[in-house]
């Protein structure tokens, strides 16, 4: 699907809870391609658990990519389940908020799922593979600045005209998918020229 809307892969990593492919595509790309793209790996996976169910009738294969899918689903970035519920914020909330709402979700689950893993005497790789993935949720924490200056910098450098136009008093309030008037001391600014002030005060 990423090669359908022409997205350019970076790399794909292999985790024990399985694979995430990294685009190197702007922040601002459009949120409805985005969700397509992540649907695709669950629905593959559910494909995959009608293959084992029906051709194979094999439980442990079936019990594998069950426990996968719903892995992958659970709101944690950078799970599939996170990543949507991030495309979720977007959609109504600021990039800046909707970010710092991700990783605070991400954080609380993924602790409350180690918890749940110490408590149930889990097997050690289910605990080993929650802890993975609040490495990788620390390591988003840590690039938190780093996201939101690239979200701004797409902005100034690139065009994005089939959005909707939101009259908005600060650039922390600037979403995805929108175009912005930002209001300041009642004068109103487009964004890049607000922008442009921005990096040439800089």
């Amino acid at each position: 699907m990423g090669l359908f809307f022409k997205w350019k892969v970076d790399k794909i990593y292999l985790y024990p809870y399985g694979g995430v492919t990294k685009f190197n595509e702007d922040i601002n790309k459009s949120l409805k391609e985005e969700l397509l793209i992540l649907l695709n790996g669950p629905f593959f996976q559910i494909i995959y658990l009608l293959i084992g169910h029906f051709l194979f009738h094999d439980k442990n294969f079936e019990n594998y990519n069950l426990t996968i899918l719903i892995f992958n689903l659970l709101p944690i970035f950078p799970l599939d389940g996170g990543r949507i519920l991030n495309l979720f914020f977007n959609y109504f909330l600021p990039f800046r908020t909707s970010y710092d709402l991700s990783m605070i979700t991400s954080f609380l689950v993924s602790f409350l799922m180690v918890l749940y893993s110490i408590i149930n005497r889990c097997t050690f790789n289910i605990v080993l593979m929650f802890l993975i993935v609040i490495s990788k949720v620390v390591e988003e924490l840590k690039k938190r600045r780093y996201y939101f200056q690239k979200f701004l910098l797409e902005r100034y450098m690139n065009e994005y005209f089939n959005v909707k136009m939101k009259i908005i008093t600060s650039i922390k309030k600037m979403m995805r998918d929108r175009r912005h008037i930002i209001k300041e001391r009642d004068i109103y600014y487009t964004e890049k020229d607000y922008l442009r002030h921005l990096y040439n005060r800089k």
